[in-house]
């Protein structure tokens, strides 16, 4: 966008977590509410802000458990940042360990990230 005489900030980095409802398992539901928050906290505390979007629906294949479709209502929150703030290795490595944590604590097979115009799909919860 050229300048349009607008005193403006410009975030271009369009960074989307999915936050999911239900455990790995597809039926036992998860505290959807305190990770949707704990991301909002974390997205605000890293990147300066960001939204949840209501509950979409949503499906993973579970390949380990023979391809198995797990349906899920998940929150999807957006969150607009510079390619600085992305690029510094502090700012994703604490972006790793809140989508590690989640992933380990929630009993999820994968967490879902999308950074730019790249799927990152976290499977290894393993804490550093």
């Amino acid at each position: 966008m050229e300048d349009s005489g607008l005193q403006v900030s410009r975030k271009a980095i369009l960074v989307v977590l999915f936050v999911p409802s239900v455990e790995r398992d597809g039926t036992t539901s998860i505290d959807q509410l305190y990770w949707v928050e704990a991301a909002l906290d974390t997205f605000g505390r890293l990147f300066g802000g960001a939204t949840a979007f209501p509950r979409a629906k949503g499906v993973w294949r579970d390949d380990e458990r023979g391809g198995v479709l797990v349906k899920d209502e998940p929150v999807v929150i957006h969150c607009y940042t510079t390619p600085a703030e992305i690029s510094d290795s502090a700012r994703l490595g604490q972006l790793g360990s809140f989508c590690r944590r989640m992933g380990r604590e929630a009993r999820q097979g994968e967490i879902g990230l999308v950074i730019g115009d790249e799927y990152l799909a976290f499977r290894d919860f393993s804490e550093e």
